[in-house]
């Protein structure tokens, strides 16, 4: 037998120790909430005992007349424990044969989760996504400073050209006044 299964035995045993203190309705509904939740955890919510369990009370209806009229009310039974005490006899004996439910009963993978543990997921997600957030804003800010810089360097190769352009065109027309000029001076010697 595995511990979980001595250890849903063990919890059934103090359930029907502590049967013996309940004197009253109130009581008796926390005790067999305490109970279904009990069986619901070895043995299986969807379980015929489970089920069984859930058309137990501590009480009777008693009707009475009054002037004619009847009147049913639900009156606390001591006799009716026998009942819860049978069902947890018999919950015993399941789970000594039958070991205890292995499977949870869940419908999905969420619930399988505690709700600190959702919790804090969601709150890993929740920084991670602003995390990631933040990385490509950053990443993106970067490249566009990139580019910005990239532009920049063209805008300054080009207008280095442009007054490597400049100085030379004007190197050619200092040359071409020079030129000019000797030429000039040239006619006006021939001419005098």
């Amino acid at each position: 037998m595995s511990k979980k299964a001595k250890r849903a035995i063990k919890a059934l045993n103090k359930h029907l120790e502590s049967i013996t203190t309940i004197s009253n309705v109130q009581e008796g509904n926390t005790w067999k909430a305490s109970l279904k939740d009990t069986i619901n955890l070895y043995i299986g919510a969807d379980s015929s005992i489970s089920q069984r369990l859930n058309s137990l009370h501590f009480t009777r209806v008693e009707t009475i007349t009054i002037r004619g009229m009847a009147i049913s009310d639900h009156v606390y039974d001591e006799t009716k424990k026998q009942s819860f005490i049978d069902l947890i006899g018999v919950a015993i004996k399941h789970i000594d044969s039958n070991g205890i439910d292995n499977k949870p009963n869940k419908s999905n993978i969420i619930s399988s989760f505690s709700n600190a543990e959702i919790i804090s997921g969601f709150v890993f997600i929740i920084g991670l996504i602003f995390g990631i957030g933040k990385y490509i804003g950053k990443h993106e800010k970067d490249k566009e400073s990139i580019r910005a810089e990239e532009h920049t360097k063209e805008i300054e190769k080009e207008n280095d050209l442009l007054i490597n352009s400049i100085d030379s065109l004007k190197q050619i027309l200092i040359q071409k006044s020079k030129f000019e000029n000797v030429d000039n001076k040239k006619t006006i010697s021939y001419t005098h």
